[in-house]
């Protein structure tokens, strides 16, 4: 069969055309040292290319997330530890006002020094990430956590929501606690309290520390007179004489006083002290049997669960002779929250409190966010070495093969020249 001239041209144009295209494929290839430049490369392993590829930046995706959520945790963890410093300090403070040692002089100077500090809580408080976001406001974040009313009280500005970011594909991480849970349900004896408003009452208990006793003893016998509100209230108070101690319940009103008479005189047998109203009526007369030394104290007035700037319920005990003659100091004696010791443990209290926060926020850090960024490493690297498997091209082979692409280009170019250089009359010889 004859082929003519032009025909076999065509044909060698064809196939010089296709050694092009593979060696600039090859090209490719070594210049940007990928494998697979289309999918049409090689569609089976360009699919697992690509899932591979969407799994890596998911990964990425969850780095990020853990990165926030430990930059938002070291911080918050700070801030709550900054706030424990201060409160140290306010505690310290505050066991110096109960040292009969300092006057008044020493006490204003303690009070302003707690006013500044609880200004430092409050700027803790309402402390914004790297980003501008309120840090304990909840989903609340463009606004203050923390506000001050016009009454000079601190108002919660937040929600109880909890920031959380995805750290793998079934796990959340919490990157912060919200203030309503960090600085206003510290539990004290009681009920639940905000930080600031155990700060209020610290001053308030400063203010009325040197006016207070936490009890009266008196020996043999003493004079007890209340200062009440017109409407009746339940007080419970302890009494201890010769015999021992008991807790005296009662209900005290303005100008009738025969009820903790009758309540005294109840536990007599067990205090071995009796009660009897004054002759003018508006005192008792407290009397120990065998003239041994009485004690009241331990008071709890109902509705007074706090420190208050004004007191308006308490009781004077004054020790006194056979004759009704002071022999001793009067005693202002008033509920057992109005005094510094229950300021000091509520201190303590919201201590513990922000340390059992910073313990929930270490342990989303290193119990979780760490552990997960560890997890996301390694799941990376299998993930990187599959995509380099899968897309990095072999240079070396590459190059074997262009080369051996260009030499057969360059044979076929000559022989087809050598061919093209023949005549009608070299065919017929």
């Amino acid at each position: 069969m004859q082929i003519s001239t032009k025909l076999f041209n065509d044909q060698q144009v064809r196939q010089f055309g296709k050694l092009n295209e593979n060696i600039q494929n090859l090209q490719e290839r070594v210049a940007s040292g990928q494998n697979i430049l289309r999918a049409s490369d090689d569609p089976v392993t360009a699919v697992n290319l690509s899932v591979a590829r969407e799994q890596r930046q998911l990964l990425e995706r969850f780095e990020r997330n853990v990165q926030t959520a430990q930059n938002r945790l070291d911080l918050g963890d700070r801030t709550l530890q900054e706030t424990i410093n201060v409160l140290t300090r306010i505690t310290e403070l505050t066991t110096q006002a109960g040292n009969g040692s300092y006057d008044a002089f020493n006490r204003e100077a303690m009070l302003i020094e707690i006013d500044q500090l609880g200004e430092v809580v409050l700027g803790l408080a309402n402390t914004r990430d790297a980003q501008g976001q309120s840090l304990f406001s909840g989903f609340n974040t463009a606004e203050e956590a923390f506000v001050k009313e016009r009454d000079g009280t601190i108002a919660y500005n937040g929600d109880r929501g909890t920031h959380t970011v995805q750290i793998s594909e079934n796990m959340t991480v919490a990157t912060s606690v919200d203030g309503g849970t960090a600085f206003m349900r510290v539990d004290t004896p009681q009920g639940p309290k905000g930080v600031f408003e155990i700060l209020n009452e610290v001053k308030n208990a400063i203010k009325s520390t040197t006016a207070l006793s936490p009890s009266g003893s008196a020996a043999a016998r003493a004079e007890v007179s209340f200062e009440l509100p017109r409407k009746s209230q339940d007080w419970s108070f302890t009494i201890t004489g010769a015999l021992g101690g008991a807790e005296i319940k009662t209900s005290l009103v303005e100008g009738g006083l025969q009820q903790v008479v009758d309540d005294i005189n109840l536990k007599s047998s067990s205090t071995g002290v009796v009660a009897e109203l004054a002759d003018t009526g508006d005192r008792l007369i407290l009397v120990d049997r065998a003239s041994g030394e009485i004690t009241m104290g331990n008071i709890q007035i109902e509705g007074q669960n706090e420190a208050v700037a004004n007191i308006t319920s308490y009781a004077n005990f004054v020790p006194i002779d056979v004759t009704g003659k002071r022999t001793g100091t009067v005693r202002k004696l008033t509920d057992v929250d109005q005094l510094l010791g229950a300021s000091l443990n509520n201190l303590r209290s919201a201590s513990d409190h922000l340390s059992l926060q910073q313990t929930f926020m270490a342990a989303q850090h290193s119990s979780k966010a760490q552990v997960q960024m560890d997890a996301i490493q390694s799941r990376k690297l299998v993930v990187d070495r599959n995509i380099s498997k899968m897309g990095d091209a072999d240079l070396a082979k590459l190059v074997t093969d262009l080369q051996a692409q260009l030499t057969n280009r360059d044979a076929a170019q000559q022989a087809f020249a050598k061919i093209g250089q023949q005549s009608l009359f070299d065919f017929i010889r």
